[in-house]
């Protein structure tokens, strides 16, 4: 039985592109004059790079200034930007009433993730968190997921990890923890669904009929 629900964060439970897209933007405006649009983004989102990465793209000889311009910008913006995807509060609602524990594992460092929990109302259905700074090795690796099952204190075999990365269900495959790709943001369909998850979701809704 499944009592126990771990979710990625961005690109799950929010929409932050935005966030990020903007934060690019004023940096590389800021060092460059250079404009991003939002199609010349989208091929950066399901590579799993790096600001660092990113910025390097658009001038390498001045990245030290634009990741300062970069981070400054995100963090005193970035909540401005973010917002729930439509139907996940009701979801987790309905997921805490009928009692099912809820944990949660994002590569956003904790600073910025915290804070877009607050702002989008959602932090309060979470019993367990793990940020990307917060562990050694990031996703795929299992070990925020280890982490937050220790300490929900839920077995492997009944819990569920939803996301929509296929390092979300790589991550889940390692620990033994069936997974469940979410195809209501802007996933990398073709690389997610070739990961084999055990489930398929295209809406929040569709969530609560696995348990």
């Amino acid at each position: 039985m499944i009592d126990c629900f771990i979710f990625d964060f961005d690109g799950t439970l929010v929409h932050s592109a935005p966030a990020y897209l903007e934060s690019f933007r004023h940096s590389i405006r800021l060092h460059t004059g250079v404009e991003v649009s939002d199609e010349e983004f989208k091929k950066f989102w399901h590579m799993n790079l790096t600001p660092e990465d990113i910025l390097k793209y658009y001038g390498e000889e001045m990245l030290e200034e634009m990741l300062v311009s970069f981070d400054e910008y995100y963090y005193d913006n970035h909540e401005h930007h973010v917002n729930a995807y439509e139907g996940i509060a009701e979801l987790l609602e309905q997921l805490r009433a009928q009692g099912v524990i809820l944990g949660l594992v994002s590569l956003k460092p904790g600073r910025a993730g915290v804070k877009e929990l607050a702002s989008t109302g959602l932090g309060k259905y979470f019993r367990s968190t793990v940020w990307g700074d917060e562990v050694a090795q990031v996703k795929p690796h299992p070990e925020g997921l280890l982490r937050v099952l220790k300490e929900l204190k839920v077995a492997p075999i009944n819990a569920l990890v939803i996301g929509d990365s296929a390092a979300d269900i790589l991550m889940g495959q390692a620990a033994q923890v069936r997974t469940a790709a979410a195809l209501w943001g802007l996933p990398h369909t073709e690389k997610l669904l070739a990961t084999a998850p055990d489930f398929v979701i295209d809406s929040p809704a569709e969530l609560i009929k696995l348990l």
